[in-house]
């Protein structure tokens, strides 16, 4: 798995069972895999309008580099005699068009199939955007059985490159009867900064931004922007909360990328989160706590500023209900590629607007 922090690959192995009729999942193992600094620069400024060629050339590239991930994945579980039955792929999505029922996630898939000897699924987006789908987000599928709670309704926030949000009432035990979206910017802006102003990939544990002060005119500008007055389903990704932002915030261009811009553009992804907690509990949805995992979790200012903007529902890291932050999506991988080797179905029509379920992934057979 690679989000739109686009820094590198993050390999999960997990058990997946039937117990009862629910999936029962069960962590092994995990490793990281980092991205050429060049490679990173290269999809963080890639643009729609790049040549065919250049676009052939990076999905084998990020293809090579998930088969090495794979295969450093694959020698960790050899060690302890496990042998893995699939790979399932996301790939690194470099544009996302939800309107025009378009995506794309580069990462050869026939490399990492050829790279370990391993079947692979991948490309898990796009039946769902067939079906008339946003394809996005497909997070609740691993939401709903890690984190769904029998007496006690939750929302679970995934605050990656891009947040989204996943509503599970109480006692839920279908898609269907969740509520989930791309709530907007998560760590994308937040990253942005930190590279211009202190030349770091982010902003560690929130030091930069909690030296500096939010500028509520900025805040006001931005919460005005066009997805946030979307509903749902709707989905987003560095096409809409990338450079053309800041130039949509900035419109003389005049920035000055320092603690105050970070402290800015976290609270940004903070009160955006919060504001769709609220409209959840107006709308006569409780929220008995809020589960936060991905990146973003592991930003104590940003924590910090959630919780304030939140209470009084507690805001908590998923690592206390059983999965830590930094393996829920390599979680959501292992479940959709146990979905697809079974053959089954995801009825994802209340969440990414699909007019019927798909079985979605494309199989690259072992070679």
């Amino acid at each position: 798995m690679s989000g739109t922090s686009a820094d590198g690959v993050d390999a999960g192995a997990f058990d997946i069972r039937r117990a009862r009729g629910a999936l029962a999942v069960r962590f092994i193992d995990s490793c990281k895999t980092a991205y050429p600094a060049e490679l990173t620069a290269a999809l963080k400024r890639f643009q729609p309008s790049a040549p065919i060629d250049y676009v052939m050339a990076l999905d084998v590239e990020v293809g090579r580099i998930f088969a090495a991930a794979a295969r450093k994945m694959i020698k960790r579980l050899g060690s302890r005699g496990i042998k893995p039955h699939l790979i399932a792929s996301h790939g690194q999505t470099i544009h996302h068009m939800p309107e025009q029922g378009a995506t794309l996630q580069i990462g050869s898939a026939a490399h990492i199939a050829a790279a370990t000897g391993v079947a692979v699924w991948s490309d898990f987006r796009r039946a769902d955007m067939a079906a008339g789908g946003q394809g996005a987000p497909l997070a609740p599928v691993a939401h709903l059985p890690l984190f769904g709670g029998a007496n006690e309704s939750r929302a679970v926030v995934n605050i990656g490159g891009i947040a989204n949000l996943t509503y599970i009432p109480a006692g839920a035990i279908s898609l269907r009867q969740l509520i989930a979206y791309d709530t907007g910017p998560g760590n994308m802006l937040i990253d942005l900064v930190a590279q211009k102003a202190i030349g770091k990939p982010m902003d560690r544990n929130g030091r930069l931004a909690s030296s500096g002060q939010v500028s509520e005119i900025l805040i006001s500008k931005a919460m005005s922007h066009p997805h946030f007055k979307k509903r749902p389903p709707k989905s987003t990704g560095r096409e809409t909360f990338g450079q053309d932002f800041m130039k949509w915030l900035f419109p003389k261009g005049r920035i000055r990328w320092d603690a105050s811009l970070c402290a800015t553009m976290t609270e940004l992804a903070a009160a955006s989160i919060a504001g769709e907690i609220g409209r959840l509990i107006k709308a006569g949805r409780p929220v008995g706590r809020v589960i936060i995992c991905g990146g973003g979790a592991k930003n104590g200012y940003l924590m910090k500023r959630l919780a304030a903007l939140c209470a009084p529902i507690a805001v908590e890291d998923s690592g206390e209900h059983g999965l830590g932050a930094g393996h829920v999506e390599t979680a959501l991988m292992a479940i959709l590629g146990y979905h697809a080797s079974n053959a089954e179905a995801l009825d994802l029509c209340a969440i990414t607007g699909a007019s019927r379920p798909a079985r979605l992934g494309v199989f690259t057979p072992a070679p």
